[in-house]
């Protein structure tokens, strides 16, 4: 018995001393997952920090370009010295305005395998209680001075993060991101199909509403207004249906409901009320000198024949007059010509058949308003083909009557745009003009217009069938006008009334956000922070 107590004292003590070595193994492995998970939330917590400081930094850097000086220029490009100076200009704001309180040295030189350039740092600004920092670095590349990057570098202890952004010195081009962009009431009809936001500073809610759409219309964009909704309601204008809280209504499958009241009847993504917009460059007659284009042009040679004809006309024919409110023209006709950088003089009141125009085809009116023939320009084109750009003078601002039957630019027939100039992003810049694209009197199955680039106009009318790639700027003010002068893209109308008209023809229009600026607008050149190139790094 004695024996045995013994042997079973001793495999107990065997056993206890398994237990407590697993017990400290288990222990150890305990303290070890404890400090190993420790260590990672310690690390996450540094990583979490040093993203955020670069957070802060990038909203640093956002700030020094907001108060960075900029300057005007009628050019579409910015030059190697205008870059030149935004940057110097970016240079002065880092260094004043002093980040963190930290003096900043002046830029500096720097070599990289990507090449040389400038660079100007923040400096380490110190932040938090465990001693997180930033750093802002704006540098720049010889080979591409128009092109700024941000690196900005948050750091916690050890652990650090780079955000990488991108900044264009670039002209502004708000305008450029609506399909039309008009000064004064709109209306879009007849199968028209608008692949981007519109966009009206129309603000007389007593006369109407700033923009209508009917039910065949497809705008695929936002329908932007500058009038407030409690306004338009103040004046029993409906442009959608809404509830009781101001919220458009939809069936049970997602579609928009329509009342016969709304003045948006086509498809649309949304109505934005209240939209300022009205000191976007491009909307002004201040905006704009096309006093650069001219010099390029010599005056036009001789006609061969001249045609009476009236404006607006009666349907199908250009000599009898539409109204007594018709005006008389003795147009100089050209037929069959091709012209390269010529000059229309103010009072030719041309019409061009078959014709071909490359490079510039400048405009001349007189630069103050007059109800005169000699002082103006009607200028008719039928059947012509334009591989060039068609620039005006830029007349003042009328508010008489008849403004819109003087200085005229009409295209009949079908018209090619295919512009091969050195300035493509422009079709048309004739400011303070009245523009019909397509017959004011009747539909021409056989006809059409096709343009690529930008379309700016005092009024701009579209009719029957066009294809047109870019933005469209009616920037004539009708707020002054009780009816009339309305945009019309579809309906046949003449830019002095507010009728209708023919019925045919299908219009589409496509913006183009990435074209440029036509030169000849006055507008700021910019630092455009390019939102998709952020990257983050380690």
């Amino acid at each position: 018995m004695k024996t045995s107590n013994t042997k079973q004292k001793g495999v107990a003590l065997i056993l206890s001393l398994l237990f407590l070595a697993v017990f400290a193994t288990l222990s150890a492995g305990m303290m070890t997952i404890s400090s190993t998970s420790a260590r990672v939330a310690n690390n996450h917590h540094g990583a979490n920090a040093a993203i955020s400081a670069a957070l802060s930094g990038l909203e640093c850097a956002k700030y020094l370009i907001a108060h960075t000086p900029t300057f005007e220029t009628t050019r579409n490009t910015v030059t190697d010295s205008e870059a030149n100076t935004i940057w110097g200009n970016l240079c002065s704001t880092v260094q004043t305005q002093r980040i963190g309180g930290l003096t900043v040295g002046t830029a500096s030189r720097f070599t990289d395998s990507f090449g040389s350039g400038d660079q100007i740092l923040t400096g380490a600004v110190n932040f938090g209680s465990t001693g997180e920092n930033l750093n802002v670095r704006f540098y720049r590349y010889d080979g591409d001075p128009r092109t700024i990057l941000v690196d900005s570098t948050g750091s916690e202890g050890q652990i650090s993060r780079r955000i990488r952004l991108d900044v264009n010195v670039a002209k502004e081009a708000q305008v450029l991101n609506y399909a039309i962009a008009s000064r004064g009431r709109m209306w879009v009809t007849q199968n028209s199909i608008i692949h981007g936001p519109i966009y009206s500073t129309w603000d007389r809610p007593d006369i109407g509403a700033g923009l209508e759409t009917t039910s065949d219309t497809i705008v695929e964009g936002t329908i932007n207004t500058i009038i407030p909704l409690d306004q338009l309601q103040a004046y029993n204008i409906q442009m959608e249906t809404l509830d009781e809280n101001n919220l458009p209504i939809f069936d049970e499958y997602g579609n928009r409901i329509y009342s016969s009241d709304d003045k948006i009847q086509g498809q649309h993504e949304g109505i934005n009320y209240g939209v300022d917009c009205t000191d976007m460059p491009g909307m002004n007659p201040e905006d704009y000198d096309t006093s650069m284009y001219k010099p390029l042009c010599s005056t036009i040679g001789s006609p061969s024949r001249t045609q009476t004809e009236y404006f607006p006309h009666a349907e199908g024919s250009y000599s009898t007059p539409s109204s007594s409110s018709s005006k008389q023209y003795n147009r100089k006709v050209y037929e069959n010509q091709t012209f390269s950088n010529v000059i229309i003089p103010k009072g030719s009141h041309a019409l061009f058949i078959n014709c071909t125009f490359n490079d510039v085809l400048f405009v001349e009116t007189n630069e103050t308003y007059y109800d005169s023939t000699s002082l103006t320009n009607n200028v008719r084109f039928d059947n012509c083909n334009f591989q060039g750009t068609i620039v005006s003078d830029v007349p003042s601002t009328s508010t008489h009557w008849s403004w819109w039957t003087r200085n005229v630019l009409y295209f009949t027939g079908e018209a090619i745009f295919n512009n091969q100039s050195q300035f493509r992003e422009t079709t048309i810049l004739a400011p303070n003009f009245n523009i019909n694209l397509g017959n004011t009197g009747a539909f021409e199955s056989d006809g059409g217009n096709t343009l690529s680039g930008a379309i700016v106009g005092g009024i701009v009318d579209v009719r029957g069938n066009a294809q047109i790639q870019g933005t469209i700027i009616s920037m004539y003010d009708t707020t002054p006008f009780s009816s009339g002068y309305v945009t019309n893209i579809g309906a046949a109308d003449d830019g002095g009334s507010e009728g209708a008209g023919y019925v045919g023809g299908t219009i589409e229009i496509t913006p183009d956000p990435e074209q440029l600026l036509p030169s000849g607008i006055r507008t700021p050149i910019i630092l455009q922070p390019c939102y998709n190139t952020y990257t983050e790094t380690i």
